[in-house]
């Protein structure tokens, strides 16, 4: 089954894959169009374009994608490319990793976030600060 923007996509890519809510997934799955979770995966899932986490859905392991929206529960780590959107009424515990960070009020986030288009962050040295005055010389009257 397959559905575009117009019939339920959220980005306007086919969707490609949904695990229903009563399924439950555990090993390693690798898909190269979108895909819905909402049942349950133990493990780790690689996209090469959206991963979809239901609001049923529940993930304890690792999502590999372009692009993270969860509406559901993940515990593990996310890396993405692009963008990783937590929706309301999500939970996220671990590691994230992606070029832009989007949560939206009422998802809670634990955990710790790498951002950046590289997907590393730039740590910078303090500027030092001349804090000294000017010495000028004092005009005699």
């Amino acid at each position: 089954m397959k559905l575009s923007k117009t019939s339920g996509g959220r980005n306007g890519s086919e969707l490609g894959t949904i695990i229903g809510q009563d399924a439950v997934i555990d090993g390693k799955l690798k898909v190269s169009h979108s895909i819905r979770i909402d049942g349950t995966l133990n493990g780790e899932l690689e996209s090469s374009d959206t991963i979809t986490i239901g609001m049923s859905g529940k993930v304890d392991g690792t999502l590999i994608g372009e692009n993270i929206i969860i509406g559901g529960t993940v515990e593990g780590s996310l890396k993405s490319s692009g963008k990783i959107t937590l929706e309301t009424g999500s939970k996220f515990s671990g590691d994230l990793e992606a070029a832009k960070l989007v949560i939206i009020e009422g998802a809670t986030f634990n955990g710790r976030s790498t951002m950046g288009t590289s997907g590393k962050s730039e740590i910078r040295a303090p500027r030092k600060l001349n804090l000294e005055p000017e010495s000028r010389p004092v005009p005699v009257e």
